[in-house]
């Protein structure tokens, strides 16, 4: 058991039992909650994008913030003309994000390692949409901008994405292993690691349990990869001048969030706070996603 998975397994156990002891958590309180951990901890893993990118590529500063924003603008424009499609390409473009960030040690020198990513992705995504079906659909019909939504998550094609990548990515791992002869224990881990995501996703509502992966097994160990990298380039990087480089951008990002949380609570921005949670993620993790590709590789 690596450390990521020893730190979310302690959590999972503790939050548990504070969630079995108090009950049902309302969604406001749970938003609220995944927003607070979202921007503290998930929102730095992406907040060196362009250090990353400009330590790889020669390019001016303002020619990288002008495409990066420039995506943002337009994928934020997809979600009010394209709701649909933009959701799921949502689902698309995060299924490779993770699997990629998942399997970045496994060096892939297969043509075929972008499907294998996305298969891992998948397989976590379609888990959560399985195991919180009924959750989603409440969810969505519980506020008027997220009804449109119900369709994707109630489609049939749900069951056979959950038990179809669950079952090749297991046999996957397995003949990989077999094949390449790489330590049991290696496997092992990857498939604890994978057990204690369908644990999280089957005992938690859907914010909870998401929450929890996103920050404990993903964010943590980019943030973790970021820094061994700059260091390597930087040897002077301690842990202190790291948390100073990930503030700008952090906070620049907290402030934007800060405004928009205001207006939507004075009902000055006519967005619900589950809708608008999921447009600014999305919308900021498809050029971190393309970053991290190019870091990556």
């Amino acid at each position: 058991m690596n450390r990521y998975s020893f730190a979310y397994l302690v959590i999972v156990y503790l939050l548990f039992g504070i969630y079995t002891l108090n009950g049902e958590i309302d969604i406001d309180h749970q938003l609220k909650a995944a927003l607070v951990l979202m921007s503290f901890f998930g929102i730095p893993h992406g907040a060196i994008d362009n250090v990353l990118f400009l330590s790889k590529h020669k390019m001016p500063q303002l020619k990288f913030y002008s495409l990066y924003l420039s995506t943002i603008a337009i994928y934020c424009c997809c979600w009010y003309f394209f709701p649909i499609f933009s959701i799921l390409f949502f689902f698309l473009i995060s299924a490779f994000h993770f699997g990629e960030s998942q399997l970045s040690d496994y060096a892939f020198q297969s043509r075929f390692k972008k499907v294998i990513y996305t298969l891992w992705g998948v397989s976590l995504l379609s888990t959560l949409v399985f195991y919180n079906q009924s959750e989603l659909l409440i969810l969505c019909q519980e506020f008027t901008d997220t009804v449109k939504f119900s369709h994707v998550f109630e489609h049939p094609s749900i069951d056979y994405l959950f038990y179809g990548s669950n079952v090749i990515l297991i046999s996957f791992l397995c003949i990989k292993k077999y094949r390449d002869k790489h330590n049991i224990q290696a496997l092992l881990s990857e498939l604890f690691q994978l057990f204690l995501i369908h644990l999280t996703f089957y005992l938690f509502p859907i914010v909870i349990s998401f929450t929890l992966y996103f920050i404990f097994l993903h964010s943590m160990k980019v943030l973790t990869q970021e820094y061994i990298y700059l260091k390597q380039i930087r040897p002077e990087l301690n842990l202190k001048k790291f948390i100073v480089l990930l503030l700008p951008h952090t906070l620049i990002s907290l402030i934007f969030l800060f405004v928009f949380y205001i207006g939507i609570q004075i009902q000055v921005i006519p967005i619900s706070l589950f809708l608008f949670s999921v447009i600014s993620i999305s919308v900021i993790t498809l050029p971190h996603a393309i970053i991290m590709t190019n870091f990556y590789d």
